[in-house]
């Protein structure tokens, strides 16, 4: 019994902990979207499918472009989008920052809401560079690919992450400050 209290009061100690409650939430949704996309993973395709489309249409005025399924063509380069051309992983990475942190569900709905959609964007444009630095540039598509934007796409989670955060902050201490001011009316 005493074993179990002591394991207890453990537990609650490293939960009273913020950065360690952060990245335990974290965690858990981390692993818990990860589960969830895989068991989900074929009813989840018609992603790809769509990013190839509107990836089609924004370089339509470019070149000829054909889109068949999630395989995309233009002028002469061909790929096919796979689900890391999705954003999926960077959006699952993004939802779990968000929702680990310690804020109201309001705040956290406005950071999902907001951030997914610009990591969508933002990844329609690497796509697009992306396509244009294939056709045109085939010697650069590797590092262009793997370099540059495995590395500029995670810096802008971190950039969205911490401009919410910022946001949340902000209007918190604002909601803190006026709440006092009622108080002492």
């Amino acid at each position: 019994m005493k074993k179990r209290e002591g394991e207890y009061k453990k537990l609650t100690k490293i939960l009273e902990n913020k950065t360690l409650r952060f990245i335990m939430l974290f965690l858990f949704f981390l692993v818990l979207f990860y589960i969830l996309y895989y068991f989900f993973m074929e009813a989840l395709s018609f992603i790809r499918d769509t990013t190839a489309l509107i990836l089609g249409v924004v370089l339509s005025p470019f070149g000829k472009v054909i889109v068949n399924g999630a395989k995309l063509s233009f002028s002469g380069f061909s790929l096919e989008m796979i689900d890391e051309c999705t954003a999926i992983f960077s959006i699952i990475v993004y939802c779990s920052c968000i929702l680990a942190y310690p804020t109201t569900l309001k705040s956290k709905a406005v950071g999902i809401i907001f951030g997914v959609p610009c990591l969508y964007v933002i990844n329609l444009l690497r796509l697009f560079i992306l396509v244009l630095v294939g056709a045109f540039y085939p010697s650069m598509f590797e590092f262009v690919h793997v370099y540059l934007w495995q590395a500029s796409f995670i810096i802008f989670v971190i950039l969205i992450f911490l401009l919410w955060l910022r946001i949340t902050e902000e209007r918190e201490v604002k909601g803190k400050e006026g709440n006092g001011e009622k108080q002492k009316a």
